[in-house]
C-alpha cells in the first residue's frame, strides 16, 4: 500500500510537467502553399501561390487538390494579406517547394524582397528558386501536373535532377540567403523555360549584386563554369566537336572522373588583381565517332584537342560573367580576405569586369570505356 502511495505521488508531480500536444497544427487544418510565384505587372507585384488541397478520405487515406489564386500589390506583404482573405484555414509556407521568379522581377533586389520568408509563419527554407524566361512565372505554377506529380514537386525534382547532372549549382531559399550577406561573391539561378508542354532548365541565370543581370550561361557551357567554381554536381558530362564545320556525329563525348582546380590571385603590372585558373581533368570517353580500335597516338591526339577545346570555352565563360558583373567565382571575397587593404580600395562592381582572369584546361584521357 505504501509503494502505490508513492507511485501515485509521483505521478501527480509528473503529469504536469508534460508538454501534451497543446500546440499541435494538424495539416488537414491549414492551407498548405506548395509553390510560390513573382512576376511585375503595370509596376506591381503579382504573387502566385499554388495551395495544396488535402482531403481526408478515411483512416491513413488522402486525396490532393491543387488551388491557384494571385494577387497584386506594392510589396509581398500587400499581396499576402490579400492572398489570405481567399481561404478559411491558415496559410502555411512550411510545404512550399519551389519559388519561381519572372525575368523582371528577379532583375529586382532580391534580397529586398524575398527577406518577407524568413518573416512568414512557419517559412521553408529549403524551397527551390528559379528565374522563369519567357513567359510570366505564374504561367508554370498553371500546369496541373509534370509527369504523374503535382507541379510544384515536379518542378522541384526538374532542378533536383540538373543539380545532380551539373547543369546548376546545389541550392535552396536558404542559400541565396547566405549569398545575399557576403560581399565579393555573385552566383547562379536556374532558368526554367517552356517548350511546347515539356518545363526544363535550359541554363543558369548569372546573377550580379543580388539581381538577375538578364545575362545567362547557356545548357551546354553550365558544366564546364561549375568545373571552374569547383562547385558541381554528381555527374559532369561534356562534349568537344572535332571539326566545327562538320558536326553531325563527328564529337567526341566524356564524363569527368576527377577534377583539381588551382586558383591563383595575384596582381598585374598596374597593381590591378588577376587570377590564374588551371583545371586538371581526367575524363572517360563514352562516345567517339571512329569504328575502328583507338591506339595511344589517337588518345593523345585527343586530349589535345578536348583540352584547346575547354580552354576556348573556358575564357569565353569567364568573359560573360564578366559582362554581367557576376563574380560567381568569388574572386572579390578571396581578395577581400587576403588582401583587405587592397579590396577597401577598389570599387568592386567596377573593376571586377575590367580585371584579367586567365583560364588553362588540362585534359587526360584515363578511361576509354568500351572503346579499345
Amino acid at each position: 500500500m505504501k509503494n502505490m502511495t508513492q507511485k501515485i505521488i509521483t505521478l501527480l508531480f509528473i503529469f504536469p510537467l508534460l508538454t501534451g500536444c497543446w500546440d499541435q497544427k494538424l495539416i488537414v487544418d491549414q492551407e498548405v502553399i506548395n509553390g510560390v510565384s513573382f512576376d511585375l505587372a503595370d509596376n506591381k507585384i503579382k504573387s502566385t501561390i499554388v495551395v495544396l488541397n488535402i482531403i481526408p478520405k478515411g483512416t491513413n487515406f488522402f486525396d490532393f487538390k491543387n488551388q491557384m489564386s494571385s494577387a497584386t500589390g506594392y510589396s509581398l506583404e500587400d499581396t499576402y494579406r490579400e492572398l489570405r482573405t481567399y481561404y478559411t484555414g491558415p496559410l502555411t509556407a512550411s510545404k512550399s517547394r519551389i519559388i519561381l521568379l519572372g525575368e523582371s522581377f528577379a532583375k529586382k533586389n532580391l534580397n529586398a524582397y524575398l527577406d518577407f520568408f524568413y518573416r512568414v509563419p512557419d517559412p521553408y527554407l529549403g524551397s527551390k528558386v528559379a528565374i522563369v524566361k519567357g513567359v510570366e512565372a505564374s504561367e508554370l505554377l498553371s500546369t496541373k501536373e509534370i509527369g504523374t506529380n503535382p507541379v510544384a514537386f515536379g518542378l522541384y525534382e526538374i532542378i533536383e535532377a540538373a543539380e545532380d547532372n551539373s547543369t546548376v549549382t546545389k541550392g535552396t531559399l536558404n542559400t541565396l540567403f547566405t549569398y545575399f550577406n557576403e560581399e565579393g561573391k555573385d552566383f547562379l539561378l536556374p532558368i526554367l523555360e517552356k517548350k511546347g508542354k515539356d518545363i526544363l532548365v535550359s541554363g543558369a541565370g548569372l546573377i550580379s549584386d543580388n539581381a538577375y543581370s538578364g545575362q545567362m550561361i547557356s545548357l551546354k557551357e553550365c558544366s564546364l563554369l561549375l568545373l571552374i567554381m569547383d562547385n558541381y554536381g554528381e555527374l559532369v558530362d561534356l562534349e568537344t566537336y572535332l571539326n566545327d564545320k562538320k558536326k553531325l556525329n563527328n564529337q567526341v563525348s566524356y564524363r569527368i572522373i576527377k577534377s583539381k582546380r588551382k586558383f591563383n590571385l595575384t596582381k598585374d603590372a598596374s597593381g590591378k588583381p588577376m587570377v590564374d585558373i588551371n583545371l586538371d581533368l581526367k575524363v572517360l570517353l563514352h562516345q567517339y565517332p571512329i569504328t575502328e580500335k583507338i591506339s595511344s597516338k589517337q588518345i593523345k591526339e585527343l586530349e589535345k584537342i578536348i583540352s584547346r577545346d575547354l580552354t576556348r570555352k573556358s575564357r569565353s565563360i569567364m568573359k560573360k560573367t564578366q559582362k554581367a558583373n557576376s563574380d560567381v567565382l568569388g574572386i572579390g571575397r578571396e581578395l577581400k580576405e587576403t588582401d583587405p587593404a587592397a579590396w577597401k580600395a577598389l570599387d568592386w562592381g567596377q573593376t571586377y569586369p575590367e580585371i584579367k582572369i586567365n583560364t588553362r584546361v588540362k585534359v587526360a584521357i584515363e578511361k576509354t570505356g568500351i572503346l579499345k
